[in-house]
């Protein structure tokens, strides 16, 4: 798309969640028939990534979740066009049990060694980027 004042070109922009609880990866079952990253488009509210995220997963999943760091961010090609697509580093202390909401017919936890083989295109590396950072050690929470 190309920006009416600037000229630029730019694309949308949908911010996601690396929710992991447990060592698993929530994922929600979207309207392609394909599992997804929760998470979703900025609202003129939001002043943050993190922000975003936040109320993407609690609107989608009913979790509260704490958010750290960008842990990568992809160009995927959708119907009409390219998103680029951010993930952020997500966690909640388990147990926990999320909802259905109406933007996905189901919700699931996976084991992040064995995601399935629906998932969408291009999430695969922001989950394992996300994985490595908690493996190394590193803080989950903000920067």
């Amino acid at each position: 798309m190309i920006d009416a004042e600037t000229g630029w070109y730019f694309m949308h922009a949908s911010i996601k969640g690396v929710v992991v609880v447990d060592g698993e990866i929530l994922l929600c079952r979207n309207p392609r028939d394909a599992w997804e990253l929760p998470g979703g488009w900025p609202d003129r509210q939001d002043t943050t990534l993190a922000e975003v995220v936040r109320r993407e997963v609690m609107e989608e999943t009913g979790l509260d979740v704490s958010v750290g760091p960008v842990v990568g961010a992809e160009i995927f090609e959708i119907k009409g066009g390219k998103v680029l697509i951010v993930a952020l580093l997500a966690t909640a202390p388990g147990p926990v049990s999320p909802r259905i909401s109406e933007e996905h017919s189901a919700v699931r936890f996976f084991p992040a060694d064995r995601l399935p083989d629906d998932l969408e295109a291009g999430y695969a590396p922001l989950i394992e980027a996300a994985v490595q950072r908690l493996n190394d050690g590193a803080p989950p929470g903000p920067e």
